[in-house]
């Protein structure tokens, strides 16, 4: 089901529509940074890829020379079952991650849209996974590569939800928004947009481009039946005028958890990047006023860094209304530690009522997140840059991976590939299911879940503390590496991509390394409910006596509970009772039970 609303939602709009959400909209988030919103006058896109079943890792296509007759196996991204067969193309570009050689970065959010329009028993076989690897694979420009998934989709059907890809260069950023044709026919219809220079765009599995230009190339591109399509099928009056179409209304019709699920978390970053500028679509985010919407891009007060993005990137609401660490307001969910973090489902229910978590860009079951730039100025192997992260965006440090680069750190790299022909045959022997301590994706993953829960208020800015000061580190080293490496070039193009290719796989070893360090850290120094810090005195060297303890005897403090969560605890049911001393009670014995 999937409603068209107008002015204020009632409360049982409100349940109706949250039941009626779509699964797939619950994934991913996306920013995307023009040139001119950039503070070095570089592209910037931004993807958390938010899935609980994927494997967090790099995979990796050669560039290649293809036989006459090649062909190319399409394999489902999402269920990894095996769609059919393609033409190769003559030759193929180089394809690390969501980069390729040529500077070329391609992410997406899935917006689902209406399930008449739901491509399953078509026969259609180009999935919107496929659809980013080969565009890499094939295209230099985010304009060609539009193109391109325009082309595929046309001639071997579209065979996935509604899916908003992001596209960068180095010159331009691209939003194109996308969906099938059902079974009325084959294809796809779209729409993209270019990010105006100046301006941030989003998308966050809700359908953004409402009414479009229709004769501005140079800003706008579209399938050439994406009206006429709807009028055919009844999606939009035989009489309405082209200029007043709105793909987003008709295709992917906001409902409440449209808005408060995924257009919040555009709305938070759009407010944070406009110190506040978004106050007047609150109620559109929250989902109780549908035709207060946002706009699709926003000026930000300054000029964007990559550190900035990664930090926007990490964020959970703080500080706005959809706050969900029980600091503005009282929230039971956020525990006693004040976490900004909820279970799965997004949506439940108690008694008669449905409710609803608050769905924040950093989340826990991100599989992997990238910032990634595209620098006009450098030469092509080193053009793109994707600090790629596994596991939650928020707790993880992220290594630099070159778009240019023929190797990987073994710890990141995917032994079977999100699809068979990105493989990386000596990366660690790990998945999503099976553990491996030499896995940056469990590694990340073991740091990130010593923030969840009780403990989130002491352990999580330990973790961002240690994020930040490495984060800076690495990139100083990755500048002067493509310092080297970009002069090299001009002389020698094979061995600057050997130099960045060897930097990308050590430093990505190494930084696993010192991640598992760290998550012995945290364990050993917030064990059971404890903080463990520094003995106060020395272990005893040599033949010293004093000043000194025989064995390491560390400071051991208990953490207890804030106060207001004691109160919390007072109040529920007959706890005072129940839990309440009746007379004065004994410090010493006290003591000798809480022994430390």
């Amino acid at each position: 089901l999937t409603l068209r609303m107008s002015g204020s939602i009632t409360p049982m709009t409100v349940i109706t529509s949250i039941l009626a959400f779509s699964l797939a909209a619950q994934a991913c988030t996306n920013l995307l940074v023009s040139r001119g919103a950039s503070d070095n006058n570089a592209t910037q896109l931004a993807y958390n890829a938010d899935s609980g079943s994927l494997f967090g890792s790099i995979g990796y296509y050669p560039a290649k020379e293809h036989a006459d007759g090649a062909m190319r196996e399409v394999w489902d991204w999402d269920s990894s079952k095996f769609l059919g067969k393609i033409p190769e193309a003559k030759r193929t570009y180089g394809v690390v991650g969501n980069v390729n050689e040529h500077g070329l970065i391609i992410g997406e959010t899935t917006f689902g849209g209406l399930p008449q329009l739901g491509t399953e028993g078509t026969g259609a076989i180009m999935d919107y996974g496929s659809l980013i690897w080969i565009a890499l694979q094939r295209s230099k420009t985010a304009r060609e590569a539009i193109m391109l998934i325009d082309k595929l989709c046309t001639e071997y059907g579209y065979a996935s939800e509604g899916e908003s890809f992001s596209l960068a260069d180095s010159e331009e950023v691209w939003l194109m928004e996308l969906i099938g044709k059902g079974n009325y026919s084959r294809g796809a219809v779209w729409v993209a947009r270019k990010i105006p220079e100046g301006y941030v765009g989003g998308t966050a599995n809700q359908a953004r481009i409402r009414t479009f230009p229709l004769n501005d190339p140079e800003n706008c591109l579209y399938a050439k039946d994406v009206v006429s399509f709807a009028k055919s099928i009844g999606l939009y009056p035989e009489q309405g005028k082209d200029e007043d179409f709105s793909f987003s209304d008709t295709y992917d019709p906001v409902s409440f958890t449209g808005a408060r699920l995924a257009e919040a978390r555009m709305w938070t970053l759009f407010n944070k990047l406009s110190n506040g500028g978004m106050a007047e679509y609150l109620d559109y985010a929250q989902g109780f006023n549908l035709t207060n919407r946002m706009p699709l891009f926003v000026k930000p007060s300054s000029p964007l860094s990559l550190n900035d993005t990664m930090e926007l990137m990490r964020s959970h609401g703080e500080e706005t209304w959809f706050d969900p660490r029980g600091v503005a307001r009282s929230d039971v969910g956020a525990g006693p530690g004040h976490s900004p973090y909820r279970w799965r489902p997004l949506t439940w229910s108690q008694g008669s009522k449905s409710y609803v978590n608050e769905r924040t860009v950093g989340t826990q079951q991100t599989a992997w997140s990238f910032v990634a730039s595209s620098r006009a100025w450098m030469p092509a192997p080193l053009r793109a840059i994707m600090w790629f992260a596994p596991d939650d965006s928020s707790t993880g440090v992220r290594i630099p991976v070159f778009g240019g680069s023929t190797l990987l750190p073994k710890s990141f790299a995917d032994r079977v590939g999100q699809e068979p022909g990105a493989a990386v045959s000596y990366g660690v022997e790990a998945d999503a299911g099976r553990m491996s301590l030499d896995s940056a994706f469990w590694i990340y993953n073991l740091v990130a879940n010593m923030a969840y829960g009780d403990r989130y208020a002491e352990v999580y800015p330990v973790i961002h503390e240690k994020v930040i000061k490495f984060q800076q580190i690495l990139m100083e080293k990755a500048s002067e590496v493509e310092r080297k490496a970009a002069e090299l070039y001009k002389e020698e193009p094979g061995a600057a991509v050997k130099l960045l290719s060897e930097f990308v796989a050590e430093t990505g070893d190494s930084v696993t390394r010192e991640w598992r360090e760290f998550w012995m850290y945290l364990f050993a120094r917030f064990r059971d409910g404890f903080t463990v810090e520094a003995p106060e005195l020395p272990q005893c060297k040599g033949d010293q006596k004093k000043a000194c303890t025989s064995r390491s005897i560390p400071n051991v403090k208990q953490t207890g509970y804030q106060a207001d969560w004691y109160a919390r605890v007072v109040s529920d049911g007959d706890n005072e009772k129940h839990y309440g001393i009746p007379t004065k009670y004994d410090s010493n014995k006290i003591k000798a039970i809480e022994k430390l």
